[in-house]
């Protein structure tokens, strides 16, 4: 049963015409005859009589108003009071992030965090992800947030959203007007890469290798610790390069940058919060929940 069913029922019988209770809902009277019909029908019973334009309650009715009044004050008092534990939230929340989670999706997820639980102070770390899960072990930061999930005994992984690398190319390139390229396209191009041992970079030529294609070393004329300094770089007409596509949406906007699909390599890759085994503060518990209820969707994906 619908919870609106029952408020618009009460706030018909007090007004006492379904026109009256339909301005005070902000609904068209249809709407509102329509939720009460649904409401007759779960109960099997008439529950209001109508007389002209008045409405009048059946020995049902009666039975039915008394208790969604209690119904409506309890839900009343859960929303204040659960108004009252968002507002009474406070404390530190220290937040550790690999590279593209922490510059790409966790900016926009803490924003909407912070409105909602203004006295809480997020301090967020950017650093690789074995630094973002030792620190985690460490009781150094209270949650983190990486592209990969892993193991530990007294960690947990739970999925956050999706993230898609995707080839960039400068909007004058051979490729650009292309909507998919095979990767042996990408043989003798130069290649604007993530620095070694960067994580980004070992999805990349993971993925590509087990399409069956190899970078060759001397396509790399350039090593970038940062997307951002790749995405300068591409755009400069310095190289060709994969980077999440997070990172891309406002240069593809204004032309700086072309985005060309890949055929036949999964580029896909889940974006993961990781956090001990163990109770939480009320901040982080918070973070926890405000996260599921709403994951962070970035272009090309569905969070």
């Amino acid at each position: 049963m619908n919870f609106n069913h029952l408020l618009t029922f009460i706030s018909t019988v007090e007004k006492g015409t379904l026109s009256a209770a339909a301005e005070e809902l902000h609904l068209t009277q249809p709407a509102v005859s329509k939720q009460l019909q649904a409401l007759e029908e779960y109960f099997g019973l008439r529950l209001l009589e109508r007389r002209g334009r008045e409405v009048r309650l059946t020995a049902a009715g009666e039975i039915c108003y008394r208790h969604a009044r209690v119904i409506a004050s309890h839900l009343k008092q859960t929303r204040r009071e659960l108004a009252e534990l968002t507002r009474l939230v406070r404390g530190r929340l220290l937040l550790g992030a690999s590279t593209t989670p922490g510059q790409y999706v966790l900016p926009r997820l803490i924003g909407a965090f912070r409105r909602e639980y203004p006295r809480v102070e997020v301090v967020l770390t950017i650093a690789d992800t074995q630094e973002v899960v030792q620190r985690l072990q460490a009781g150094e930061i209270d949650l983190g947030v990486v592209g990969a999930s892993g193991r530990g005994r007294n960690l947990s992984y739970s999925r956050l959203t999706s993230d898609e690398l995707v080839l960039i190319v400068p909007p004058g390139h051979r490729l650009a007007g292309a909507t998919a390229v095979s990767p042996t396209e990408l043989k003798g191009e130069p290649l604007v890469w993530r620095e070694s041992g960067s994580g980004t970079r070992r999805v990349v030529e993971e993925r590509l290798a087990t399409a069956g294609f190899t970078i060759d070393p001397e396509q790399i004329v350039m090593e970038l610790g940062s997307t951002e300094a790749i995405v300068s770089a591409v755009e400069a007409g310095l190289g060709i390069s994969l980077v999440t596509s997070w990172a891309v949406e406002k240069s593809v906007q204004l032309g700086h940058l072309a985005v060309v699909m890949l055929q036949g390599v999964d580029l896909k890759r889940d974006l993961y919060l990781v956090r001990r085994r163990a109770d939480l503060s009320p901040a982080a518990e918070a973070f926890v929940n405000f996260a599921a209820d709403h994951p962070p969707r970035g272009p090309g994906n569905k969070g």
